[in-house]
């Protein structure tokens, strides 16, 4: 069995924090846009951790729709762009109020095609996605996004890389850390 040593953004506690924030604001219906993984062992896509807390986090509130849910293989603008354009056709003017989007480039895919449709954010629709990518203060409406701080990532990385090395340390250790939300104008606060 491989074992290794994983630093990595607390992504349930992202999602937990995303779902309160719309909640505080008023957002009473909440959809999800992200990506999902390929397995090529099994041949399917898997579902990624964000969709996997987000889903649980609401039906614990009694909140979750599923037609809210759209998912498609990968991270990318592109993958925003898909699916926006998909819950806009499916879900025409019933659009949730607010969507927590997987990642920045996947947001960024999204707010291109509301505008692009003429759906205002965050008048209509209110979005916020992860990884406080540089572009995302610059577009507009700027993105409401959570920072992962990749400095502490990788100094924490080191720091046990060290610890295995030189202290020979065998047993893994995971290290979950936490993310920083960044409201900007893409949602209302």
């Amino acid at each position: 069995m491989l074992h290794y040593d994983s630093v990595r953004p607390d992504l349930y506690q992202t999602t937990d924090q995303a779902i309160d924030y719309f909640l505080k604001n008023g957002h009473e219906e909440i959809g999800f846009i992200g990506g999902t993984y390929f397995d090529r062992n099994d041949q399917v896509d898997l579902q990624d951790s964000r969709e996997r807390r987000f889903r649980y986090r609401l039906e614990e509130i009694g909140k979750l729709n599923e037609d809210y849910i759209f998912t498609q293989r990968g991270f990318s603008f592109q993958t925003g762009k898909d699916l926006m354009e998909k819950a806009i056709k499916e879900l025409g003017d019933d659009l949730p109020t607010a969507f927590f989007v997987a990642s920045d480039p996947i947001a960024l895919g999204c707010l291109q095609i509301l505008k692009y449709k003429g759906i205002k954010v965050p008048d209509r629709v209110s979005l916020s996605g992860i990884n406080n990518n540089k572009i995302s203060r610059y577009i507009s409406p700027q993105l409401t996004t959570f920072d992962i701080d990749r400095q502490v990532l990788v100094s924490n990385a080191m720091e046990m890389l060290i610890e295995r090395i030189v202290h020979c340390r065998t047993y893994r250790k995971k290290l979950f850390l936490e993310t920083k939300l960044i409201v900007r104008d893409s949602t209302l606060s």
